[in-house]
């Protein structure tokens, strides 16, 4: 178990338009948490927003529950990286199973969410995480929730056509879009700023799905594991026992290297765990197996116990594979308790033969050059030139109970 610290910061809100900014923490009170922002100059992967990100997709869900419903990996549905937030259109979500239930299909990037693309816009603008294009927040087509990119396209293109998947973006090769789906971008930030109302009575911010200085400022200082209160709509049984809030570690990795992983759990269950829970391989084989394990198939123990309606983070080292190919690698691990399982924790990433930098899982996302442009507004929640950089850095955060 690694001891959770502590973030403080304290400045000003942001009063214009993010281009030139300083990618300083802006807050108005001392936050006991890491922040969004905290994440712009450090890590390629969106999966340290992962619990802010599922909120946001839920409190979506509460407001109408086909516009984005959520699927789950399988032996043939397979996500290439943790930052993959798993959820779609009702309609895109089963004409996507339908083809995966014959053919393997690899996921790189399906919904997105405000968090996640102001990132990886902050990422393009750096320089950073190989980058090429990326949209402002609340403009790009993977915020619409019927858009997905898939590493083996070449040999999917006419099985995903006879579901409804077009592909038909000149330069994208990776991207498909589900065009009888409807398209909700601002619906995320609209959910955003609902959750941030409900959770700052005193610090209200119009509810326009539409993404301004007063939407982006109070995205910068919200807490990337999630709010303490979440979709009002998720009742305890609809939760996971263990839900992961944040993976700080890469969404790629050269072949036969080490990386490092410091994942952040919630504690949704009645029962404190203790610090002898041990996180394990489930399926018994890994590809992914390091020295510093406990045997060949456990990883580490918690170190500390965590209690009910708590969060506390676990920290692993892995080792790839040597292998040739661009390889996606996903694990599915369970923490236990005495042989009983608690909950499940999902890890995925690509081995990249000749990878000399650190990469963005999204880093191939072409479609998003076309979406770039516009200027911001000054008042309200409108329009901004802000964009989202998909972002992996460490979680330096206090234990604090949700609901």
């Amino acid at each position: 178990m690694v001891p959770t610290g502590v973030l403080l910061a304290g400045c000003s809100l942001l009063a214009g338009c993010l281009d030139g900014a300083s990618d300083d923490v802006e807050v108005s009170e001392t936050a006991q948490y890491a922040t969004v922002s905290s994440y712009t100059s450090s890590g390629c992967s969106t999966a340290v927003v992962i619990g802010l990100s599922k909120q946001i997709a839920d409190e979506i869900s509460c407001q109408s529950p086909t516009l984005l419903k959520r699927f789950e990996p399988t032996t043939r549905l397979q996500i290439t990286s943790s930052a993959v937030l798993p959820y779609l259109h009702s309609t895109a979500k089963t004409d996507l199973e339908a083809v995966a239930s014959t053919r393997t299909v690899q996921i790189n990037s399906a919904f997105r969410t405000l968090p996640q693309q102001y990132l990886l816009y902050r990422w393009y603008q750096q320089g950073r995480c190989g980058i090429t294009a990326a949209a402002t927040p609340g403009r790009s087509n993977h915020q619409s929730g019927r858009a997905i990119d898939v590493s083996n396209y070449s040999t999917l293109i006419s099985a995903m056509s006879a579901k409804g998947w077009a592909h038909d973006v000149p330069g994208d090769a990776v991207h498909f879009d589900h065009l009888s789906s409807p398209d909700i971008r601002g619906k995320d930030v609209l959910a955003f700023q609902r959750l941030w109302n409900r959770n700052h009575p005193a610090d209200k911010i119009a509810e326009d799905g539409a993404y301004g200085p007063q939407t982006e400022a109070r995205l910068k200082q919200a807490p990337a594991t999630g709010f303490a209160i979440g979709p009002t709509c998720m009742t305890p049984n609809m939760m996971f026992a263990v839900d992961v809030l944040s993976v700080d570690g890469p969404d790629r990795a050269q072949p036969q290297s080490r990386a490092h992983y410091r994942v952040t759990l919630q504690n949704n269950g009645q029962a404190d765990w203790p610090g002898t829970a041990v996180l394990r391989v489930a399926s018994g084989t890994t590809q992914l197996h390091d020295p510093s394990w406990i045997s060949p198939t456990e990883i580490s123990d918690l170190g500390a116990p965590i209690a009910a309606g708590t969060m506390g983070e676990i920290a692993f080292d892995i080792t790839t594979p040597a292998v040739t190919e661009e390889t996606p690698i996903f694990e599915q691990l369970e923490l236990s308790d005495g042989g009983s399982t608690i909950g499940t924790v999902n890890i995925a990433l690509t081995v990249v033969p000749g990878m000399e930098e650190p990469t963005s899982g999204e880093a191939d996302d072409q479609y998003d050059a076309q979406e770039v442009a516009g200027g911001c507004s000054a008042t309200g929640g409108g329009s901004s030139s802000t964009g989202v950089v998909l972002g992996l850095a460490l979680v330096a955060l206090a234990r604090r109970r949700r609901r």
